[in-house]
Formats: C-alpha cells, sequence, structure tokens
C-alpha cells in the first residue's frame, strides 16, 4: 500500500488498516487499526517528527482550580532510518475557559519506565491522601 521503510500496512476486512513496526502490533493487547488516511499522515512526517496515534487515560484528580488528567501516549517517530514508536507519559491540565495544557512527563530528560510511572503514580496518590484530602469534610 505504501513505501513505509519498517512499517507494514494490512487492510483489514472493514477498510480500516493495521499497523506493524518492525514486524511488531502497535498494541498487541487492544489490537488497533486505524483509518487509511493514517497511512498519508505518517508519510507527511519529517524526519525527528511524531504523530500521536493514541493514548490511554490512567487516572485524574480534581483541585480546587485545576482537572489534572495522566495518559500515556503511543505515537510514530520518523528517524532517518525508518519509523519508531514513541511512547510518553503524559499530564494535562484543564482549566475552566482554557484551552487543555499538555507536558511530557519525564525521568531526568528521559522516558519514563513502567516502573517510574508507577512510583509516580503512587506517591501521587499518597500525597493527595496526605496532602489534599481531609476525611472529616468534603468541600
Amino acid at each position: 500500500m505504501a513505501d513505509l521503510n519498517n512499517i507494514t500496512v494490512t487492510i483489514l476486512d472493514d477498510g480500516m488498516v493495521s499497523l506493524l513496526i518492525d514486524q511488531q502490533p502497535i498494541s498487541e493487547k487492544f489490537g488497533m487499526k486505524f483509518e487509511t488516511s493514517i497511512v498519508d499522515d505518517i508519510k507527511a512526517l519529517e524526519n525527528g517528527q511524531k504523530l500521536k496515534l493514541f493514548d490511554q487515560f490512567i487516572f485524574s484528580h480534581t483541585d480546587l482550580n485545576f482537572e489534572h488528567s495522566y495518559y500515556y501516549v503511543t505515537g510514530v517517530e520518523k528517524l532517518d532510518d525508518g519509523y519508531r514508536l514513541a511512547k510518553n507519559f503524559a499530564y494535562r491540565i484543564k482549566i475552566d475557559g482554557q484551552p487543555e495544557i499538555e507536558h511530557i512527563v519525564s525521568n531526568q530528560g528521559k522516558a519514563m519506565t513502567t516502573d517510574d510511572i508507577r512510583s509516580f503514580i503512587q506517591a501521587h496518590i499518597q500525597k493527595s491522601l496526605t496532602d489534599y484530602t481531609d476525611f472529616n469534610y468534603a468541600y
């Protein structure tokens, strides 16, 4: 269907496509499939650019002013010699009347590992329970 170096595109019976990068599925667990237009979007990437494919909600919390949501984002990045999966732990802030703000959470500039993400979540839950929650009052 397209010359995408190390990406294999398979057209499915329902007209959608599945993608393999280096013969590995994008998401084995969820069997991701995409609209055929994703191929053109990937082909249009410049070297070093990333395209978000999907994200998975992990958890959120709200304080008095903001909604804080955390996601695991999967994308594809174009490199000189082909494409690679780009996976990031992302933090989104929602403030009424303003566009969402999104940041990639890293571990000293490096992508978070699954253990890093688990530790981060546990620390935030503990902080919420000890610093921001008063079980004697609801506010």
